[in-house]
């Protein structure tokens, strides 16, 4: 697949590159429109998790988006794999992004570019100390993103707002709110998906506008499997006020517990028991689904 250059690093459009060599031409349509997508896939022990699922899930957005689709799974995991090599890097994320070409800066979509994809494996970044045992923070933050968040777009400004609005609260996470004729609800986190605990019932939104988590699939599934009662649905604020535990999860933060939300103690203001549990359970099925 790859024609391999002495100096290796990330992986652009077939070759291996240092990471400091310029690579994205200004009129790439990633950079002039966001016009791509991206994927994060956490990387452990040389092997990644949920491969296949976070590629699929690519490969259907960029089917929608009329952006061909170039590479075969294999392909990928084996570049993936001499990453890992290359850069020396057993514990990271890795961060995948296609982009509809090169091409000049009009909106319709260009007849001859050729998409842009990259692969650059970075070290895992550093957590907050003693997170998964203690809990996080979050504040609300209202969501004022477009109408098609089930894609994983690399059109991230509002989330980038609310991250960096969490980061000065000092949060850990930033949960996104709309508003029906029933009052707020939640839809998702910046960088992840939402869960409550109420009466031992699991709830989490639907896939309403939402990214469709590939760790929130996996916690939804082990659950049941726990024989967990999981329901799918708009949660509101009314509701998260007297959930008995809050979670979230994502790629990197896996089962997180959520402690408090903007100024208020979620419960006793500590992880929960159901919280705890499915985080343990995700752990041994993150042991079961590396490749």
């Amino acid at each position: 697949m790859e024609k391999t250059i002495k100096t290796k690093s990330v992986f652009f459009n077939g070759y291996f590159y240092p990471e400091s060599k310029p690579l994205l031409p200004i009129l790439d349509r990633g950079v002039c429109f966001g016009d791509g997508l991206y994927e994060l896939i956490r990387c452990i022990g040389g092997k990644f998790l949920l491969f296949t699922r976070h590629i699929n899930r690519m490969r259907k957005s960029a089917d929608f988006l009329e952006i061909p689709f170039l590479y075969s799974d294999d392909e990928l995991l084996e570049t993936a794999q001499k990453l890992v090599k290359i850069n020396e890097i057993k514990d990271g994320e890795l961060y995948i992004e296609i982009t509809r070409g090169n091409a000049p800066r009009y909106h319709e979509f260009p007849e001859k570019a050729k998409p842009n994809f990259f692969m650059v494996l970075n070290p895992l970044r550093e957590m907050p100390d003693g997170c998964w045992i203690r809990g996080v923070k979050v504040i609300t933050f209202p969501d004022i993103r477009w109408s098609y968040c089930h894609f994983k777009t690399i059109n991230l400004l509002p989330n980038v707002l609310a991250k960096e609005m969490a980061k000065k609260g000092n949060a850990y996470e930033a949960f996104f709110m709309r508003g029906d004729e029933k009052g707020t609800y939640f839809t998702e986190g910046s960088s992840s998906s939402i869960f409550s605990v109420k009466n031992g019932v699991l709830r989490t939104p639907e896939l309403d506008n939402i990214l469709p988590g590939v760790t929130r699939d996996a916690v939804i599934n082990i659950a049941k499997k726990l024989n967990i009662k999981v329901e799918e649905r708009r949660v509101y604020l009314k509701e998260f006020k007297i959930s008995d535990e809050v979670f979230l999860t994502s790629t990197v933060s896996e089962v997180m517990p959520v402690i408090q939300m903007d100024k208020k103690k979620i419960s006793n203001g500590k992880p929960g028991f159901l919280t705890l549990r499915l985080q343990f359970h995700y752990k041994k099925f993150m042991q079961e689904h590396f490749q």
